[in-house]
């Protein structure tokens, strides 16, 4: 009897992920109640390299932002603007 078991298969993040992530959190951070969604950045991380699909890291976060995860309204409106989901129209560019 074998104790070897088949791995899972990797997540690799790209180059242009990592540097999003360095990026983005240094930029939440400069932000007002920018902690909190940084935490939340976090969380994303932790929980796409925890699901068993090969779902790439961006659509993940998407995704995970627009299901509401970031239980908190200050971090989901940072998230949002730093994965550009924000539906709403500049109102300077309206006109």
């Amino acid at each position: 009897m074998s104790n070897v078991s088949a791995d899972l298969p990797r997540k690799n993040m790209t180059t242009v992920e990592r540097k999003f992530l360095k990026v983005g959190n240094r930029m939440l951070l400069e932000e007002t109640h920018g902690r909190i969604a940084s935490a939340a950045l976090m969380d994303i991380v932790s929980d796409w390299h925890g699901t068993p699909g090969q779902i790439g890291f961006e659509a993940y976060a998407k995704a995970w932002v627009l299901e509401g995860n970031a239980k908190n309204k200050h971090a989901d409106k940072l998230l949002r603007d730093l994965l550009g989901l924000n539906s709403e129209p500049d109102p300077r560019k309206a006109a």
